[in-house]
């Protein structure tokens, strides 16, 4: 199987800049847990490098568990930087409103409440071209496998495989996405941003 969750783990904090693992350890320190989690103490998560952090996150939470907080924390602090940039830019235009910040306040609440309908909850890119990548990802399983024991549990991951075609297997994935949170359409997004970037490109009008 290509990767693990450690393997994962590691990726995701490796490619934080020293400010941005700050932010990161702040975000992860304050996202509501599911119930018979405790949050890392304070005074661990300060002195951590990333190789140290993945090993407290699997402690703590699990491969599992712990890769889908980190990913959570790593689009929280997306989501505030770009409400950040978003309110600066729009406080220097004549005639404009400041806009109130969006995102990170629904997106503490996705991890355990993935159906939020607060005003941040827009349509999503998996979501909005749905039929398309249904009908236009091949080569299905290198998909699945990258998100086998992060977004997929076992038991889905077989039966998604046991399809006979791509936009059957596709069409399978797609039934699970009213059960997921926005960081888990995010994994997939990046998935395909890597395994089918031309088409990616392509629906995003590059």
């Amino acid at each position: 199987m290509e990767g693990t969750g450690r393997h994962r783990l590691l990726q995701t904090l490796a490619g934080l800049g020293k400010d941005e693992l700050q932010r990161w350890k702040e975000k992860l320190s304050k996202i509501a847990l599911k119930e018979g989690y405790q949050h890392i103490p304070q005074a661990l998560l300060e002195r951590a490098d990333p190789e140290a952090l993945a090993e407290l996150l699997i402690s703590y939470y699990g491969e599992e568990y712990g890769l889908q907080l980190a990913l959570l924390a790593q689009t929280l602090c997306s989501a505030e930087q770009a409400a950040t940039d978003l309110s600066s830019i729009a406080g220097e235009l004549p005639g404009r409103k400041r806009p109130d910040p969006v995102g990170p306040q629904c997106l503490l609440q996705q991890i355990n409440k993935p159906r939020c309908r607060c005003a941040c909850n827009y349509q999503h890119f998996i979501d909005q071209h749905r039929e398309q990548l249904i009908q236009r990802v091949r080569q299905v399983d290198g998909v699945l496998d990258k998100l086998y024991n992060t977004v997929l549990d076992n038991e889905q991951y077989q039966s998604i495989r046991a399809e006979r075609t791509d936009p059957e297997k596709m069409r399978k994935l797609f039934d699970l996405l009213p059960s997921w949170n926005r960081a888990c359409k995010d994994q997939l997004y990046q998935v395909l941003k890597t395994t089918h970037q031309h088409l990616i490109d392509e629906l995003e009008g590059k």
